[in-house]
């Protein structure tokens, strides 16, 4: 079969989706119409990131009577192509049989898979998405239907704080899993400088071997590791992806150095320090774009995109002393969270 002919065949499949999409709205439902939010997550319940966004939401529609629904994509731990096409069209089918005035759409994958192709300037529903790492011109971003909050990684603070913590340290590497929200992840951290540490890497994985080597190669090269999102990697020789926990063990106990994070999973795998990102920031900002759209009737294209301003310190004194690192009073004074 033509390569056109393919391409014919894929549009006439969305417009077959698009076309059962727009019935499905077009139905006028009896009496008040529901006030419902689905939420789209791109992975799963279990990952502290998706806790504290899906924690963040709720505070900003507490006592609102919203019906909230969270759907997950699974992308990290099932990250192929068909198994995230599967769990997009199950959201769509869900997204259509409830026909929700919101759908706050939470990480790249989300965006890439669902609101892209089957969401974007279309009357309903609105979307509100949250999470995003890429640059919103990729996405179309925003439209018409659309707005959000993007995120940023706090790398200057992050690397500023360990320089206070250990004003010898000279030199950091960054390591995280190769996923597409990572990798633009990895391309603000190359266009950002100058910074208070010389970044002498940035190792994107896709293996727990290949992350066990890279992890290796750096110990007479930086003085500080530092850490993304490290829960898509998969073991070479059996395909199963590699718990989180079962990757920062086996790195804490390869290294004797300084360890840095940016995002919650820090709080939970002995990291010495960092700047995190807030998931319940980025939930609460989304949802209080969702609430004014319910509130008010305003289309989310009209409401300005936002980027998250905060960042958590945390310190962690029990890692501090296995390392023999004194850190000054007022950074544990001033931090959100002290680990003991």
């Amino acid at each position: 079969m033509s390569r056109t002919r393919c391409i014919g065949f894929a549009f006439m499949a969305v417009a077959v989706q698009a076309a059962a999409w727009s019935a499905a709205w077009a139905v006028d439902a009896p009496g008040e119409l529901q006030r419902r939010i689905i939420v789209v997550q791109s992975y799963n319940p279990e990952y502290v990131w998706c806790r504290e966004i899906d924690a963040g939401i709720r505070d900003a529609l507490a006592e609102t009577g919203v019906d909230i629904e969270t759907l997950y994509l699974d992308a990290k731990r099932r990250p192929g192509p068909a198994s995230l096409r599967a769990a997009a069209d199950t959201a769509l089918a869900r997204i259509t049989a409830l026909a929700p005035q919101v759908v706050i759409a939470v990480d790249d994958a989300a965006q890439a898979s669902l609101t892209v192709p089957f969401l974007k300037n279309r009357p309903t529903p609105q979307v509100v998405f949250c999470g995003v790492n890429a640059p919103l011109d990729i996405y179309g971003f925003p439209a018409s239907n659309v707005t959000g909050v993007r995120e940023r990684y706090h790398f200057r603070e992050g690397f500023a704080l360990m320089k206070k913590i250990l004003p010898q340290t000279q030199s950091v590497a960054f390591f995280g899993e190769d996923s597409e929200s990572m990798r633009f992840v990895a391309e603000d951290l190359n266009q950002i400088f100058p910074f208070a540490l010389e970044v002498v890497g940035v190792e994107l994985c896709r293996t727990l071997q290949e992350w066990r080597q890279k992890i290796a190669s750096y110990q007479s090269r930086a003085d500080v590791y530092a850490f993304g999102p490290y829960n898509a990697l998969t073991d070479e020789q059996t395909g199963r992806v590699v718990s989180p926990d079962e990757v920062m063990a086996w790195t804490q106990s390869a290294i004797n150095k300084p360890t840095l994070g940016f995002s919650d999973i820090a709080k939970e795998h002995g990291m010495l320090c960092g700047i995190l990102e807030s998931g319940h920031e980025q939930g609460r900002l989304a949802g209080e774009m969702a609430r004014r759209i319910l509130d008010t009737g305003t289309a989310a294209g009209s409401i300005p995109v936002r980027i998250n301003v905060e960042g958590v310190v945390m310190v962690n004194l029990k890692a501090a002393e296995r390392l023999g690192v004194r850190i000054p009073y007022p950074i544990i004074e001033a931090a959100g969270v002290v680990l003991q």
